[in-house]
């Protein structure tokens, strides 16, 4: 029954603040509100009814007008809402093509200029990073998972290039961010109170060898969510 009122809740609360989004966006064509409504709004809300308590330490270590493209190890759906409430910036990010056809969610992700990617493609996919590369270059900060997936064994698996590769085309630095959850991550009809901090690492600016600068943002990722890297094939 939790389960079902928890779904209920996320659902109606979701199509609540995405209506709200786009009717402001229609007035004013500009997608920093209703980014920021998610922010602000939607993502404090989907915590609650999760029973999540969020806390971040390293804010202080991040230019609010700075862009950057922000990497995080990846544990749960609840990641971006989590990541959403923490940082101190509006977060753009990049979505497998499907998401662009789901009601509501869709219709608000291309409204905010969000960037979908086709991963069986791989000519449309470095076409959309450099999109995400236009859209850091008008200021935005861009929020990437560089896994590609969510870790199912609680360590850090090797890291896909392309987010670090359009870091350093795009001439900003990347930001580490570490999830770390007290006592297990909330599942799907869990209950009770789970506390989840993030950490912010400090700016690392971008660097001409790829492989040596992809190992030093993972480890610092490591680092910060206090988990094992995986080994690499």
């Amino acid at each position: 029954m939790i389960t079902v009122l928890r779904i209920l809740f996320c659902v109606i609360w979701s199509i609540f603040w995405i209506t709200s989004s786009l009717i402001i966006y229609l007035f004013t064509w500009s997608s920093h509100i209703p980014v920021a409504m998610a922010r602000s709004s939607w993502a404090p809300g989907i915590l609650w009814a999760f029973g999540l308590k969020v806390s971040c330490e390293g804010s202080e270590l991040l230019d609010r007008n700075t862009p950057y493209v922000f990497v995080s190890n990846h544990q749960s759906f609840l990641d971006i809402p989590i990541l959403f409430r923490t940082i101190p910036h509006n977060l753009y990010f990049v979505a497998k093509k499907e998401l662009k056809w789901i009601p509501f969610l869709g219709w608000y992700m291309m409204a905010t200029g969000m960037i979908f990617i086709d991963r069986s493609d791989r000519k449309k996919s470095v076409e959309s990073l450099r999109r995400t590369g236009r859209l850091i270059n008008k200021g935005k900060s861009v929020l990437m998972f560089p896994e590609g997936t969510r870790s199912k064994d609680r360590q850090i698996a090797p890291f896909k290039k392309g987010p670090l590769v359009m870091a350093k085309e795009a001439k900003v630095a990347v930001v580490p961010l570490g999830i770390l959850e007290e006592g297990e991550m909330v599942a799907w009809g869990k209950t009770g109170k789970t506390l989840i901090k993030v950490c912010i690492g400090r700016p690392i600016p971008y660097a001409d060898h790829m492989p040596t600068f992809i190992e030093e943002v993972r480890t610092q990722v490591g680092l910060l969510a206090n988990k094992p890297l995986a080994l690499t094939s």
